[in-house]
């Protein structure tokens, strides 16, 4: 990110922060951002950023532009969230089918929701309830906070509880499925766009998708907040180098 694009988003976010609060006061409402309309919550961070049209805007913007010269036939959305990804590429008709898997039921909803104003609910958008990893069966999810409801995160059975403090707040978790992509859903010679953001859990993901990595071309899009290196390694062994570096994010490519 450049230093102009630091200080316009430390100026939008400084302005958008009080803006929201004192017109919103804590209340859901729609916004627009590349193209399609969300509903958020000025209470919370990702609402904050897509109303302030800030939200990974150096990501989004290369990978719609990506998406469109690529003409994938299908989205992978991996920890879809609120469908931000999901509902921009579909809004805009940069891939055909989209596949998003949104294990926490609170973000499902609200995937759900923005798929509904956005005029989407009849196109070929698949939604899984599960976590994906590399090996079936349930592990514990923790929702994220109310300020941040993008940091849900996989963790071991047993290692969070209900009524727990985590990062300064109390957690409610439960268990969800966890499955290998690879023995959901069959794809061979296709052209794929795929976006990862699943908190620290993106090489389990990797680890279940190998098939599926080596045997179709296209862009994965990985948020990488460890292991750097690692995650570059099992890309390229799935034929995929390393295109863009947006810090938190890289991308990867196969033609």
């Amino acid at each position: 990110m450049t230093l102009a694009s630091r200080w316009r988003n430390k100026f939008r976010r400084r302005f958008y922060s009080p803006y929201n609060k004192i017109v919103h006061r804590g209340r859901y409402f729609i916004c627009r951002y590349f193209g399609a309309d969300f509903l958020v919550r000025s209470a919370n961070v990702g609402g904050l950023e897509i109303s302030a049209k800030i939200a990974e805007h150096a990501e989004l913007t290369n990978f719609t532009r990506s998406a469109a010269a690529l003409k994938p036939d299908i989205f992978l959305d991996i920890g879809a969230n609120l469908g931000l990804y999901t509902c921009i590429v579909m809004k805009n008709r940069l891939a055909p089918r989209a596949i998003a898997f949104e294990p926490d039921r609170r973000n499902r909803v609200h995937l759900q929701a923005n798929l509904l104003i956005n005029g989407l609910l009849d196109a070929d958008v698949q939604i899984h309830a599960v976590a994906l990893g590399a090996e079936p069966g349930r592990l514990g999810l923790v929702p994220g906070p109310e300020r941040d409801i993008g940091l849900s995160q996989i963790v071991e059975t047993g290692a969070a509880h209900d009524g727990d403090e985590v990062d300064g707040y109390e957690i409610h978790g439960y268990e969800v499925d966890v499955v290998r992509f690879d023995d959901l859903v069959a794809l061979t010679g296709r052209t794929l766009a795929v976006k990862i953001d699943v908190e620290r859990y993106e090489r389990k993901v990797l680890a279940g998708m190998a098939r599926t990595l080596r045997d179709n071309r296209g862009m994965v899009q990985i948020e990488v907040l460890e292991e750097r290196e690692a995650t570059t390694r099992l890309m390229a062994a799935a034929g995929f180098k390393l295109t863009q570096d947006f810090g938190a994010n890289l991308v990867f490519s196969k033609d």
